[in-house]
């Protein structure tokens, strides 16, 4: 997981259940029938290059107000931050996000032991004109890397600019580079013109695709396009306008409205956007999972027969079908099917077992069942929902779980600081090909969750480490095959659903193809118009 809960990309804007996570051909067979695709081709009409796209979004719970990728404090930012800065890296759109890192910044990198050399791209400038470099790239790193969100970059001792275009890093031992590069897709590798670094967090200078023209805050972030935009032939939009939407049932209802002219889609609202002739809907699977952290370093969770038996008591399908309107596909262990890290053997194997769960509780010592708090973020339906019916189901198991909403700026505090409830739902993150990512800060003994929450795992970590030396899904698979497998038997996690990135636009307006892009926070903008 990227970053801890309660902040950023954890929080998901209001505290979105699980942000957008994974599925596979379940997901595209219960989308299929209403315009739903991993990429959905709008009607053809002639291209506006001076066309503004209106997308909607919540800025006053997804934006920190300030766009400077070093000292910003909220990750889902990366949304709108992405328009302006290129990063180092690049993951792809659509479903390919999942497997693959691509040159971004950077056109090919090389690793060998703990050094990392970078390949600029030559002849790219910034919006202002001014050349980018290896210097300046180094001079972004440095800049970024003050910001204690950045924790990947730590993992830099050295940076040598040997010329224009090339930067030579040196990592810390054991290297991990494969995890650098995904954290180079993100903010951790977003670069910033040298000679804008005081003054970015009013006056951002990048080499995205798109140019800062005006920010009304709590309101509106207006982009116009970038003329020296590297590749221009990939964005066909005159302009961008993240327009202020609260996220709930106003956002769907903007859209059919003719208010904005993009938005996510929450499953709730799927059935209404489809029902829709004007609204198109695209679909994309990730490796994101809603799942429930427990707090292993008191009791009842401190005791792993208590844990082991926590697996057997969730209906995960139950909540797919009711949660997630059946978009969504149960999560049996942390990656699916489609996953290299998808366990065979593990497979289905921890289905709602309600009586071989209450047993299991009574041989770790709870005869007459155990309670715990369970937190789960405000303000979102399917949160609440899926708390209570998992309170529900849990009951026959023996488990007495009290629910309890918090604000979704408040967990980090609440739960990971303060130690405050057994247990928290929340999601974890995609993170692409990069499939060790997803157990390093819950497992490893430096992790934020770790340390907040007690689950340091030996055994995970070192296949933790192993994998991270590639960015390669197929390298990492075998590796997080058996932590998966560790994970689930030792009830290390609970992981429920995994659901699909889902975005809805006006069919009217919107010409090209829409991609909804893999994770939370992010907009997917290369290939679409508005129509003249």
């Amino acid at each position: 997981m990227r970053r801890p809960a309660g902040k950023g990309d954890g929080a998901r804007r209001a505290g979105r259940l699980v942000g957008c996570l994974v599925t596979t051909s379940l997901v595209l067979a219960a989308c299929g029938g209403g315009g739903g695709t991993p990429q959905a081709s709008s009607k053809a009409g002639t291209p506006n290059p001076d066309g503004v796209l209106r997308f909607g979004v919540d800025l006053n719970d997804g934006f920190s107000n300030d766009f400077d990728p070093g000292t910003g404090t909220n990750d889902c930012s990366f949304e709108e931050l992405s328009q302006i800065y290129s990063s180092i890296t690049d993951e792809p759109g659509g479903t390919e996000g999942n497997n693959e890192i691509l040159p971004g910044v950077a056109q090919s990198w090389q690793i060998s032991g703990s050094t990392l050399t970078l390949h600029i791209r030559p002849d790219i400038e910034f919006s202002d004109g001014e050349p980018v470099t290896a210097s300046a790239v180094m001079q972004s790193i440095e800049h970024v890397r003050t910001s204690p969100l950045r924790t990947s970059l730590l993992a830099i001792v050295s940076m040598d600019p040997t010329n224009a275009t090339t930067l030579v890093i040196q990592l810390k031992q054991p290297p991990t580079p494969g995890d650098l590069l995904l954290a180079f897709s993100f903010i951790d590798g977003m670069v910033m013109a040298p000679s804008s670094i005081a003054s970015a967090a009013t006056k951002p200078v990048g080499a995205g695709p798109f140019v800062l023209k005006s920010y009304q805050p709590g309101a509106e972030i207006a982009l116009v396009a970038n003329k020296n935009y590297w590749d221009k032939s990939a964005y066909k939009l005159g302009g961008v306008d993240f327009v202020q939407l609260t996220e709930g049932p106003q956002q769907i209802g903007a859209l059919i409205a003719g208010a904005v002219d993009m938005i996510e889609l929450m499953p709730e609202d799927y059935a209404t956007a489809k029902a829709d002739s004007n609204i198109g809907i695209a679909v994309t699977p990730s490796y994101q999972y809603m799942l429930m952290q427990l707090r292993e370093n008191s009791p009842p969770f401190n005791n792993p027969g208590v844990r082991a038996a926590l697996e057997y008591a969730v209906n995960r399908a139950e909540i797919n079908k009711i949660v997630l309107k059946g978009l969504g596909q149960p999560a049996y262990q942390p990656f699916p099917s489609t996953s290299p890290g998808y366990n065979p053997t593990v497979g289905n194997k921890y289905t709602y077992q309600p009586a071989k769960a209450k047993a299991m509780l009574s041989q770790a010592g709870y005869p007459h069942g155990v309670g715990f708090d369970l937190v789960f973020p405000a303000g979102v339906a399917e949160y609440q929902s899926a708390a209570e019916i998992m309170k529900a189901e849990l009951a026959p198991a023996g488990f007495n779980v009290s629910i309890t909403q918090v604000p979704p700026a408040d967990i980090l505090t609440d739960v990971y600081e303060n130690k405050e409830a057994n247990a928290v739902l929340i999601e974890n993150s995609s993170n692409g090909p990069d499939l060790a990512n997803n157990f390093e800060s819950s497992y490893e003994g430096t992790g934020f969750v770790s340390q907040a929450l007690g689950s340091f795992n030996a055994s995970v970590t070192t296949l933790v480490k192993k994998a991270s030396y590639s960015i390669s899904a197929s390298f990492q698979g075998p590796y997080m095959q058996q932590a998966s497998a560790i994970v689930m038997s030792q009830g290390l996690e609970i992981p429920i659903a995994f659901i699909p990135e889902i975005v809805a636009y006006n069919k009217i307006r919107v010409g090209g193809n829409v991609v909804a892009p893999i994770g939370i926070c992010k907009a997917n903008l290369a290939g679409i118009y508005i129509k003249k």
